[in-house]
């Protein structure tokens, strides 16, 4: 009831005011201009709400342009994605196909190679019977072939034996006679003196080429008199005495031989580098050590394919001077030294025939050339130290003391002239090739070359030659080693001439 009267009141003072603002014309004015006013807002809000109207069907009309651009899209996407899950399951299927093609691929080659290695196999197994079966029948040829060898010598031997005994005879003889019938004749002209001079040196000639032929005459006496006919080894026993010396292809087989007691050992020491009584020396003595083959290997990594043999002696147990040669297997080797130290005897002779027999290089060597120097030296001041005894007034003269300083070189080249000179004549006496060089040599000397050490030039005979001609000599039958260049005045590797082109690498 309160809300109503409050509502009555509120209308009746409305009223009042609006016929007071009649009855007023500013409040008049004011109110028709507020009209106005109300108006144009009426008429903007109008144009705004027209604008908002134009843009919003604008918008609504891109967005709807949009929409279907959007779909538009869409649906093309689709249809790519559609297309390429086509295409993905095409391949997909194509290379499952294409595997199962390259599996029954694999599966047919594998069955094609399991196929060919059968067949290589079968082929290896055929060629490898083949060729034991062709080996057999070579070894069963050979066999007979080297039967029927011995077959024939057997059958020949005794005959050739008789032959031979019979012209070695009569060679003999009629060496005897020729030489009987010379010395008549050459005692006889020196008795009349009625023979020139050029007819003595005839017979001087005649008579040296009798003794040649008397001396072939007596060492085949002596052969056939032990009842050993020339003995050739046979391919079967050719091998097997490589097989017995532990022969190596590719390698350089060194043999030193002589009489007993010349130095061997010695000698393959200073080859090798090697001082005596070192653990891998070769043992030496004054007397002869070596009864059976001494294989030595060389100790430095630049001649690894040097091998060096110690032969027994001649004339040590179970080796006589005859057979020396065949039964130590010497036919083997690449080249071979005949050493002696006094003498030159039968023995070195009967090895160099055989050497020349064989086609092996063969090197005479004297040793212990400084202690022979040194004997020379010493007999030569013993004589002259007793000239000097006898006549003290001329103990200091010049001639006397030039002499003295001379010694060592006079003894030096008297050694060197005189052995050379004998065994020339040995040579010449034994028909052999008498200009074959004699090396003379000094173990310690060699020993220092080997090594490497400075060598004063008083000390060198003839070692750096004979390492020289040793490899050239071997340089045709196996290896081509560099050439050699040795200068006595220089030491270290240079002087070493086993170090020039690394033997161990070839």
């Amino acid at each position: 009831m309160g809300n109503k009267q409050s509502k009555a009141a509120k209308a009746d003072v409305d009223e009042i005011n609006e016929r007071t603002i009649r009855r007023n014309p500013i409040v008049q004015a004011m109110d028709k201009k507020h009209q106005e006013e109300l108006q144009n807002l009426q008429k903007a809000a109008e144009k705004r709400a027209e604008a908002d109207e134009n843009a919003r069907s604008r918008q609504e009309k891109e967005h709807q342009k949009n929409l279907i651009a959007l779909q538009s899209q869409l649906d093309q996407e689709a249809e790519a994605r559609r297309v390429a899950e086509e295409q993905h399951r095409e391949a997909e299927q194509k290379r499952i196909k294409a595997e199962q093609e390259a599996a029954d691929h694999a599966k047919q080659a594998e069955k094609a190679q399991k196929a060919r290695d059968d067949a290589v196999h079968a082929a290896e197994k055929a060629r490898k019977a083949m060729e034991e079966a062709e080996y057999r029948a070579q070894n069963e040829r050979r066999a007979r072939d080297e039967a029927e060898v011995e077959r024939k010598n057997a059958v020949l031997s005794a005959e050739e034996f008789r032959d031979r005994e019979r012209s070695a005879r009569d060679a003999a003889l009629k060496a005897e006679e020729a030489r009987a019938k010379f010395e008549k004749l050459e005692e006889k002209a020196r008795l009349t003196g009625e023979e020139t001079e050029g007819q003595l040196r005839t017979f001087k000639a005649e008579r040296e080429k009798t003794e040649k032929e008397l001396a072939k005459a007596r060492r085949r006496e002596a052969q056939l008199a032990e009842l050993q006919p020339v003995h050739e080894p046979t391919r079967a026993e050719h091998e097997q005495t490589k097989r017995d010396r532990q022969y190596v292809e590719g390698r350089l087989h060194f043999a030193i031989a002589g009489v007993a007691g010349s130095g061997k050992s010695s000698l393959i020491n200073a080859f090798r580098g090697v001082s005596k009584g070192t653990a891998s020396a070769a043992a030496t003595g004054v007397v002869e050590t070596t009864r059976t083959i001494g294989r030595y290997e060389d100790p430095h990594p630049d001649r690894s394919k040097f091998v060096w043999f110690d032969i027994p002696g001649a004339g040590t147990t179970n080796v006589s001077n005859s057979d020396y040669f065949v039964k130590q297997g010497l036919y083997i080797f690449d080249a071979i030294i005949v050493l002696f130290d006094s003498r030159f005897v039968d023995t070195d002779i009967t090895i160099l025939e055989n050497c020349k027999r064989f086609n092996i290089p063969s090197f005479i060597v004297r040793s212990k050339s400084d202690e022979h120097i040194k004997a020379i030296a010493d007999e030569m001041r013993e004589a002259l130290d007793e000239d000097e005894s006898e006549d003290e007034e001329d103990v200091r003269s010049k001639e006397r003391e030039a002499r003295r300083t001379r010694i060592d070189a006079d003894a030096k080249d008297e050694y060197i002239s005189v052995t050379r000179r004998n065994v020339k004549e040995n040579l010449r006496k034994a028909g052999l090739d008498e200009e074959q060089r004699i090396y003379l040599i000094s173990r310690r000397t060699l020993l220092r070359i080997v090594r490497g050490k400075q060598v004063a030039p008083t000390k060198l005979i003839d070692e750096f030659e004979l390492i020289k001609d040793v490899m050239a000599a071997i340089k045709e039958r196996r290896i081509d080693p560099p050439v050699f260049k040795a200068d006595p005045a220089k030491s270290g590797a240079y002087l070493n001439p086993f170090s020039w082109g690394g033997w161990g690498r070839r």
